[in-house]
């Protein structure tokens, strides 16, 4: 029974490493927590990144900074967050209005919802890897 308790304290710490991730770096703009929260080995697995922005806090970093600068009134809103062992997974909308560019999206000043699964893998209490899938559900 202790066991078990201590499983499900690991997977609430997991949980609010993640919901740091999301919600400090991308929603808050605290680019710090990068440093804080990510291995030095830190990959996301997202094909439609630039390489530059897969790898380790600096890579996440000017992720977020993409991100805060093409669409500053953005909500970052978690559906549903699931947690077992090692591993969360965070389902998650975002909508915001587009006033710069965005990877291959160019602004339009219109408003705009991304939705996605983020699943993160923790190892030795630090972020190791993020597998990430989204679409633009009407950016224009």
């Amino acid at each position: 029974m202790a066991e078990h308790k201590i499983q499900l304290d690991e997977e609430k710490t997991n949980e609010k490493l993640d919901l740091r991730y999301q919600n400090d770096i991308f929603q808050e703009g605290k680019l710090e927590v990068a440093d804080e929260v990510l291995s030095p080995d830190f990959v996301i697995h997202n094909p439609d990144l630039p390489e530059e922005l897969r790898k380790g806090a600096e890579g996440v970093k000017k992720y977020a900074s993409a991100l805060i600068a093409a669409v500053s009134d953005r909500n970052l809103v978690q559906d549903d967050v699931f947690a077992k062992g090692d591993k969360v997974l965070i389902r998650w909308s975002n909508s915001g209005t587009s006033i710069g560019p965005l990877l291959d999206h160019k602004p339009s000043d219109k408003r705009h919802v991304a939705t996605g699964f983020d699943l993160f893998r923790i190892s030795n209490g630090k972020i190791a890897e993020l597998w990430q899938q989204y679409i633009f559900e009407n950016w224009p």
